[in-house]
């Protein structure tokens, strides 16, 4: 397969087997030929993108590492892109687990956007599912990354795929470059990598379960750890020693009393207050021994305007007597991206909500790191967040059906 930053055009490098038969029906007729991808196809390509297993490698898989890492799904959209004349291109952000690229070229060039779901799933440890069936019942199709975010993805790949049919979008203005995006669940790393690269579009739809709703502001994810240092004596003598956990007890009532109290009487209009949680805590070896270390690990939840170094840095300061010590785990911005956009209202008017379109989350995603990096972003997709990350994970197909046909609009009326 092939690697690099080098695009690549019309080249058969992929195994043709990888693309199941209703997709190769749908291709031959040429890319301009083909009729629109229908429901039945739409729903044949998720259950492609859901048997294919792309699990985040990070922490417990909950199954075998040939099934982990993004490489497969990486070379079926690549087929799947370079069946539309796309020009496609890799990033190998880490050893088997690149980002992959199609870009449409219009005809005028004159603006872009970025269509970005991510490639990488969740652990599938203690589902109660075939994690990788792609099973369909009661209107839905089951499996990890059905809702998170596969599902999404297909309907941005559908959208696109009908797009690209219409002489008027070939020949309007308007690039598209589908980044399919490695390493979101575990620290947003392939936006990450493909930002600092110099990518850069007036645009971005990171594709998320969003009930279909635009949604232009999220909480940022700060995630540290505090710890605290103490001398080890023997369990019958704790004064002559000193507990790393004794001192570091005041610091968790501070997070969870009057901390949290300060947070809550600072909410943001659209995402409410600022939250924290202290999620792990660790120290001592053995009953009988003073500790001589204590960690904390804290999930603070920011809404714009906050700055995370300075976060942690307070929070360091408000104990200068125990020596505290900070360490950064998962640094992801908040989104706040205006409503008022042109590409926003373009999307909100297709979704046909009205006043409800646009919406704010307290999840965090891809979106927040476009943002930062410049481009105005939003997150968008079908599928509720409240299955994503379960041991039964589905999505509704008449929702992805539905966010096809919404995607498809906005694309044909920002071409210009």
């Amino acid at each position: 397969m092939l690697r690099g930053g080098m695009f690549i055009h019309g080249t058969n490098f992929i195994r043709q087997s990888e693309c199941c038969q209703a997709l190769a029906d749908f291709f031959r007729a040429g890319v301009v030929q083909y009729p629109a991808m229908n429901d039945d196809q739409l729903t044949r390509l998720l259950q492609d993108l859901v048997r294919i297993p792309s699990v985040n490698p990070h922490g417990d898989p909950g199954t075998d590492p040939a099934n982990t890492g993004e490489g497969r799904l990486a070379e079926y959209l690549a087929e799947f892109f370079r069946k539309l004349a796309l020009d496609v291109e890799f990033h190998e952000v880490e050893p088997g687990r690149p980002t992959v690229i199609g870009k449409f070229a219009s005809r005028g060039g004159k603006r872009s956007l970025a269509l970005g779901p991510h490639t990488d799933t969740v652990s599938v440890a203690g589902m109660t599912i075939d994690p990788f069936g792609g099973e369909i019942r009661d209107g839905r199709l089951w499996g990890r990354g059905a809702t998170d975010t596969k599902g999404p993805m297909a309907s941005l790949l559908a959208a696109l795929a009908n797009a690209v049919r219409s002489k008027t979008f070939r020949e309007g203005d308007l690039d598209v470059y589908f980044t399919a995006l490695m390493g979101e669940e575990s620290g947003n790393d392939g936006v990450r990598d493909l930002m600092q690269r110099g990518f850069r579009v007036d645009f971005a739809i990171a594709g998320e379960p969003t009930d279909c709703q635009v949604v232009t502001a999220h909480k940022g994810a700060l995630w540290f750890k505090l710890h605290t240092r103490g001398q080890s004596v023997h369990g019958s003598m704790p004064e002559r020693g000193v507990s790393a956990i004794g001192k570091m007890a005041p610091v968790v009532a501070h997070i969870l009393g009057p901390y949290t109290e300060q947070l809550r009487e600072r909410p943001d209009a659209v995402l409410g207050a600022p939250t924290v949680n202290i999620g792990v805590i660790e120290g001592g070896s053995q009953t009988n021994i003073v500790p001589n270390h204590c960690l904390i690990e804290v999930d603070r939840r920011t809404v714009p305007g906050e700055d995370h170094r300075q976060i942690m840095a307070d929070l360091v300061a408000t104990f200068p007597e125990l020596g505290l010590e900070s360490e950064l785990v998962r640094d992801c911005p908040s989104l706040d991206t205006d409503p008022a956009n042109p590409y926003v209202r373009e999307l909100a008017a297709a979704t046909g909500l009205g006043d409800r379109a646009c919406a704010g989350a307290p999840w965090f995603c891809d979106a927040g790191i476009f943002s930062q990096f410049g481009v105005p972003a939003v997150a968008f997709g079908p599928g509720s967040v409240a299955q994503a990350h379960t041991a039964d994970e589905f999505i509704d197909l008449a929702e992805v059906y539905r966010g096809a046909r919404i995607a498809e609009q906005f694309l044909l009326n920002s071409a210009g």
